[in-house]
């Protein structure tokens, strides 16, 4: 019996110190970016690494600039630009920057868009929880509501059967897709105007194995929907994506926060991922991803990917 008992203290102790673990996941402080020269960074204040790119900055970092080094850092809570002028170090505090030798100058405040967008960089923790139950029913699933576009015309979903087909059915025209071996199904599809609904159904051995049925929303079951990006809207987001890339650069993780403000969760997605692929060392932006990946209803990759960056974050 105490043996018993023990064995369950052990597994709640380690239970909550995991829990305790992700739940004291920090969210970014501040944005690096418009590097120039040599600037570097820490993260424990032993090993420096040079900065190539944006760099999101934690709690707890310090970065330095040589002589030849300068940048502009945003801070996430208010929004505010500071220059970072050669020959200075910071660290990085809870909520805001210190100047611990060195100048660190007000800028110009960023703009309400791109502020908004920063601290949208929030709660990354509520998307590192591992549930304890397991769903192994085949349930198809997909993301409810979705936007597209030419340049990202795609919907996805979870693979459930394997070596299986599956039917996208948008209005009046059907994709048929092979699954293959893959973890996620990727369909590109065709313009069309408006919002319309779409079903998706998996064939195997003639007989369909898994259906995308209708979900509850407030006591009602509602279809899911895919809209194709009208032109105004383009055009918003052309000039949004122009001025991000100017202030930036193309290849920001911060564009992706203005897909997921437009319901392109696909585009957030390939964003993130893009980004995360170029910067590995930006490994604690990850459950941003996640997030992405609820959304999308991707819970084989989700939780696959879970585990792999809990074992890096653990390392």
């Amino acid at each position: 019996m105490k043996t018993i008992v023990k064995l369950i203290s052990l597994i709640a102790i380690l239970f909550f110190t995991t829990s305790s673990l992700y739940a004291g996941l920090r969210d970014p402080v501040a944005v690096l970016f418009q590097v120039k020269g040599k600037v570097e960074y820490t993260k424990d204040g032993k090993k420096w690494k040079k900065v190539r790119r944006n760099k999101f900055l934690f709690a707890g970092y310090k970065v330095r600039s040589m002589e030849d080094g300068s940048g502009k850092i945003t801070v996430k809570t208010s929004g505010v630009n500071f220059v970072l002028n050669p020959g200075t170090v910071l660290e990085v505090t809870a909520n805001n920057l210190n100047a611990v030798s060195g100048m660190l100058a007000e800028s110009e405040q960023t703009s309400r868009l791109v502020s908004g967008l920063v601290k949208k960089f929030s709660k990354s923790q509520s998307y590192t929880t591992v549930r304890r139950s397991v769903n192994t029913s085949k349930t198809l699933d997909a993301v409810r509501t979705v936007v597209v576009s030419k340049a990202h015309p795609y919907l996805v979903w979870d693979n459930l059967e394997k070596n299986a087909s599956y039917k996208l059915t948008i209005g009046e025209d059907e994709y048929v897709v092979d699954s293959g071996n893959g973890d996620v199904i990727r369909v590109k599809i065709d313009p069309f105007s408006g919002t319309k609904e779409f079903k998706i159904i998996a064939i195997k051995d003639d007989k369909i194995v898994a259906e995308l049925t209708h979900y509850k929303s407030r006591g009602e079951l509602k279809a899911h929907t895919v809209k194709w990006l009208e032109q105004s809207d383009q055009k918003e987001l052309d000039k949004i994506m122009a001025d991000l890339a100017a202030e930036y650069g193309e290849d920001t993780f911060i564009l992706g926060t203005y897909f997921e403000k437009v319901d392109m969760w696909v585009a957030a997605m390939d964003q993130y991922r893009k980004y995360l692929e170029d910067n590995p060392d930006d490994i604690e932006m990850t459950p941003y991803l996640f997030r992405v990946y609820k959304k999308l209803k991707l819970d084989g990759v989700y939780r696959k990917e879970l585990n792999e960056w809990t074992q890096a974050m653990a390392n």
